[in-house]
């Protein structure tokens, strides 16, 4: 036996989702996993339950810049478009459709939806069928853009909703849904609705991203993780959350508006009565949502984690969060929307972060310098400050003064020469981080130069507690010549005591 044939199972496994970590949103991530698992009978049987517990349908428009270019994309007359995705067809001829926990719908665009809806009901063998063949001709109808009849529309509906019924039977062991509904129309959404319903009462963790269609709450006794992104839909449609049961809730706003009566409440108010984390933040940063609605009444007991649009914090009555145990707040937006709280009411507070986005004219505009010093002059309270921003040229950071800031995170590198510079600007810094999106040779000059003429040009920083410098950067952007310069930094502060240069984690860029 070779030595790839010993190793220990975990091993295997771990090697497997780094090669294809994955495997529910990249086709070829899933075929190099199949590849991995044909080294030996060791590594089938130790890959198999990574392998083959997610099961997809996915939009192939959508996934098309991962497909191999010998494999164009196709139109399939027999679908009504373009043909979607899955591997469910294999693990249904293998007789291990009990093994699938995870299962993942992804369709867009409307000829990707009308094949996923089509391609579902003959996986799981409803071909034969008597209505298949006038609902394949409804769905080719609906993909020419062709007005449908009444009758044609019912069936359209009707046959999304049975093939939502039958996958699900197919898949009894589903424990996690991912759902990406963005863009979808009416008979699409029927289907991943109808999906979401059935499967609901038995997942523990539940991703919906597109716009919302329902009109019963999303409740569930197993449900522990809810993480959805709302889009608006036509008919001003948005979820109903039953706040009593899920462990984490995480909503992003997709330009759609916020309001606290998607949370069922009771008599009392509402309950968040096992909520551990809680976010509530717009998929653009620098926007503010509209809120309707405060809330008052709530009551958090089991609440760590908050991170939350600054613009719908200040709709919560403070009273809410006296009594909760919330260890950490992540305020997220603009610092003209930051509100005004006393942040020593929240006894069990230790992390208190402030997102600030992208730094721009619109910020500056607004007198961010301004706004922000006095933000961080009137802070009360012994716990951690945090600030992450995108830094643009335009932030003169000469003027900044922030005490109480004791980590901060920098985003580009066109203005790290004058963060670094401006450390004592930061008195109370101890950890300063910079991200690296991408580099130019202007950027690279300017940061060689100033350190390699640190000693000669700047005075030690003395008076700093900057202990810690951590330099993230896309894979084989940071050259030998740059790692090396930065050593210089010890020089320049006399307390630093690590210094890093490491890869950025690839989720980041998502």
């Amino acid at each position: 036996m070779s030595v790839f044939g010993k190793l220990p199972c975990d091993v295997i496994r771990l090697i497997i989702a780094y090669e294809a970590p994955n495997l529910d949103s990249h086709l070829l991530d899933w075929r190099s996993a199949l590849r991995l698992i044909s080294v030996s009978r060791v590594w089938r049987a130790a890959g198999f339950s990574v392998l083959y517990s997610t099961a997809f349908i996915h939009d192939k428009l959508k996934f098309s810049q991962f497909w191999e270019p010998e494999e164009p994309i196709q139109f399939d007359a027999e679908y009504g478009g373009f043909r979607a995705l899955t591997n469910i067809e294999l693990i249904q001829r293998m007789g291990i459709t009990r093994s699938v926990t995870r299962l993942v719908l992804e369709g867009c665009e409307l000829s990707s939806s009308v094949s996923l809806i089509l391609r579902t009901i003959d996986v799981c063998a409803l071909s034969s069928c008597s209505w298949t063949q006038s609902l394949r001709h409804c769905f080719r109808t609906l993909f020419n853009y062709e007005s449908l009849d009444a009758k044609c529309e019912r069936e359209c509906f009707a046959g999304a909703v049975t093939a939502a019924s039958y996958l699900v039977q197919l898949l009894p062991g589903v424990r996690v849904l991912k759902i990406g509904a963005k863009g979808c129309g009416d008979i699409q959404l029927a289907f991943v609705t109808e999906v979401l319903y059935l499967c609901v009462g038995q997942v523990s963790k539940l991703e919906y991203e597109g716009p919302m269609w329902f009109s019963e709450p999303i409740s569930g006794p197993k449900l522990d993780v809810v993480d959805i992104a709302v889009e608006p839909h036509v008919d001003g449609k948005y979820p109903i959350i039953d706040a009593h049961g899920p462990r984490s809730i995480s909503i992003s706003l997709m330009d759609a508006p916020f309001d606290w009566s998607w949370f069922q409440r009771n008599e009392h108010g509402v309950l968040f009565d096992r909520l551990e984390w809680l976010t509530l933040v717009s998929a653009k940063i620098d926007y503010a949502p509209t809120v309707h609605g405060r809330l008052s009444g709530a009551q958090f007991p089991q609440l760590v984690h908050l991170c939350i649009s600054n613009v719908v914090f200040s709709t919560i009555d403070p009273m809410c969060l006296n009594n909760s145990p919330v260890q950490c707040v992540e305020l997220v937006g603009p610092v003209i929307h930051m509100p005004s709280f006393d942040w020593t009411q929240l006894t069990h507070l230790h992390t208190l972060k402030f997102n600030f986005g992208y730094v721009g004219v619109e910020q500056m505009k607004n007198n961010f310098i301004a706004r922000s010093n006095r933000l961080f002059e009137h802070l009360r309270g012994t716990m951690d400050v945090c600030v992450q921003l995108f830094s643009s040229s335009r932030v003169t950071w000469s003027d900044v003064y922030w005490p109480r800031v004791t980590r901060m995170e920098v985003v580009g590198m066109s203005e790290m020469v004058n963060v670094l510079k401006a450390a004592l600007q930061v008195p109370d810094l101890v950890y300063l981080g910079f991200t690296l999106l991408r580099l130019n040779e202007d950027d690279i000059s300017r940061v060689l130069s100033f350190l390699r003429n640190i000693q000669n040009e700047h005075e030690k920083m003395v008076e700093s507690k900057l202990k810690t410098v951590v330099v993230r950067a896309r894979k084989g952007m940071v050259c030998g010549k740059l790692t090396k310069a930065f050593e210089s930094l010890k020089w320049y502060y006399p307390g630093l005591e690590h210094l890093a240069l490491t890869n950025l984690d690839p989720k980041f860029l998502k």
